[in-house]
């Protein structure tokens, strides 16, 4: 229970709880003390007294099934003697799963009391101490740590079996890795029978950071599963702060792609496109369009997100990404960072190879699973012999969300026969229609960028790098072009190579980061106008 105390005339209160949907609905009682003449409203509605139980001097109003969120009540009491007015103003947050008791007391002050509804683990049986025993030595006996959290995670997600927060503690301290023991501390929630005491688990973490999760994950547990509801006002604002201080873009783009492929966040199509405006290149603007096509609720306002959209090219490609990707309302999101971690270091352990191709050969014909492309290429990089990553490339590609990226996969191929074979197979199966363009090989551009750089004087350098981006058989990395550039110092000419350079570039999702070579906004502004005008 809750308490809050609060002097009468001209004071607000804001009880700041997490709101999330509820079970049985949400019970708020208003009780008011006092021989006064009330005007009672929630969120601007009067409500009606006939309806109120008054016994004496107090009144009592019960709202059954009131929405879930930020609600305000205001009363005004008159006083019958002097007919002189007082009003209160309370806003306040019902809480998924609590029942709320605001109490007007005779001198004006206000308690707000919560009482927590009995959920479905609630008088819930944990299981006893010879079975657990058993369990907890079974769980000992894994051989490996990927067979101890298995072991845990099968008797967590068992909708039979309850756990007292000490035998979820004794569990979670098999685990060692951080990461792992906050994932297994959320699937063991459900199952906690006294979770009041569910605090002592966050001790188990060691940094703030995944407490804090842990914290956030209970506050929004519901019960029975949990509907997808978009982030609050004062998350987003948060959220969207940060990243809008954030620079040079390429951080803002992590942090923006973080945002929409954490499976946990849920916008409005407006919300996204805030975040989205953040940027201005159009090829990064696509590349959030599609990955937050997934977060959001309202997908019948998504035509909001396409206004975003210069070309009718981008917008074309939007739709076909939904389209081709869509699964009923929700397009496949990208695998989150945690189960990738576990994906990852689950098949680096493995050995001999064969095991390790195996498991990565299933992890990419599950069809369930989706990649970006760095973590295709992290994945095909756990093998090392070329037949074997061609192999992986082809697989790769049905689960790729960020394709237009795809050309980071041909730079794990060392030969020009091997990528030369899996552009075959991507026009052959999936009609790509295109001959990869394959970044120039680490050594070749050393040898290019070391000769262009011996070069002493400034017009000599901006020749040579002219003559290099125009050569049509030359591609780069955004990270190779920026070098070039680079090599040079004045704004004009950067600009103008950096414009140059665009055909060349082989990930244009990384173009941003050129985009950090030049100092004033004027001349960045310039090179998004080019980008976004630009056709191959």
């Amino acid at each position: 229970m809750k308490q809050l105390s609060i002097l009468f005339f001209g004071l607000v209160i804001s009880l700041s709880v997490l709101a999330h949907k509820n079970i049985a609905g949400n019970n708020l009682t208003v009780s008011i003390n006092g021989n006064k003449n009330l005007q009672v409203s929630i969120d601007g509605k009067d409500f009606n007294l006939a309806n109120s139980n008054i016994l004496g001097t107090k009144t009592t109003i019960v709202l059954n099934n009131l929405e879930p969120g930020q609600h305000t009540l205001q009363i005004i009491r008159t006083d019958l003697n002097t007919m002189r007015s007082g009003r209160i103003s309370a806003p306040f947050n019902l809480r998924n799963n609590y029942e709320m008791l605001i109490n007007v007391n005779n001198n004006g002050s206000l308690e707000l009391m919560e009482n927590l509804k009995p959920g479905i683990s609630d008088n819930q049986v944990a299981i006893n101490n010879a079975d657990f025993n058993l369990l907890l030595k079974n769980v000992k006996a894994q051989r490996s740590a990927s067979e101890r959290r298995n072991t845990i995670s099968t008797a967590f997600n068992n909708t039979s079996k309850y756990f007292t927060t000490t035998q979820v503690i004794q569990l979670l301290q098999l685990i060692n890795a951080e990461n792992f023991r906050l994932q297994l501390s959320k699937l063991s929630y459900r199952s906690v029978t006294d979770r009041s005491n569910f605090y002592q688990v966050y001790e188990l973490l060691n940094s703030q950071a995944g407490k804090d999760e842990l914290v956030a994950y209970v506050n929004n547990y519901n019960e029975g599963g949990n509907p997808n509801s978009t982030m609050n006002n004062v998350n987003f604002n948060n959220l969207y702060q940060t990243i809008q201080q954030q620079w040079p873009v390429s951080v803002q783009m992590n942090s923006l792609t973080t945002a929409f492929t954490n499976t946990s966040n849920y916008f409005t199509a407006y919300q996204a496109s805030q975040l989205i405006q953040i940027v201005s290149a159009e090829s990064n603007r696509l590349q959030l369009a599609k990955i937050s096509y997934r977060s959001i609720t309202d997908q019948n306002n998504f035509n909001q997100i396409y206004n975003l959209l210069s070309t009718q090219a981008s917008k074309n490609e939007l739709s076909a990404y939904i389209n081709n990707n869509s699964n009923g309302s929700n397009p496949n999101g990208v695998m989150t960072d945690v189960n990738f971690t576990n994906l990852y270091q689950n098949i680096q352990q493995q050995w001999p190879v064969g095991t390790q191709m195996n498991s990565l050969t299933n992890a990419f014909n599950n069809t369930s699973n989706y990649f970006t492309t760095y973590q295709a290429s992290q994945l095909i990089q756990i093998v090392s012999a070329e037949a074997n990553r061609l192999q992986l490339a082809k697989l790769s590609y049905r689960s790729i969300t960020d394709q237009s990226n795809f050309n980071q996969i041909y730079n794990l191929l060392s030969n020009q026969a091997s990528k030369n074979e899996l552009a075959a197979y991507l026009n052959d199966n999936y009609n790509t229609g295109t001959v990869a363009n394959v970044a120039m090989t680490d050594a070749t551009f050393t040898s290019l960028y070391q000769s262009i750089q011996a070069k002493y004087l400034p017009f000599e350098k901006m020749t040579s790098l002219t003559s290099t981006f125009n050569i049509t058989s030359n591609y780069f990395t955004s990270a190779q072009a920026k070098q070039l550039v680079a090599l040079v110092s004045s704004e004009s000419n950067r600009l103008q190579l950096a414009k140059l350079s665009y055909r060349t570039i082989v990930d244009r999702g990384n173009f941003n980061q050129l985009y950090e070579l030049l100092n004033s906004q004027t001349s960045r502004n310039e090179l998004d106008t080019y980008v976004k005008a630009y056709k191959d």
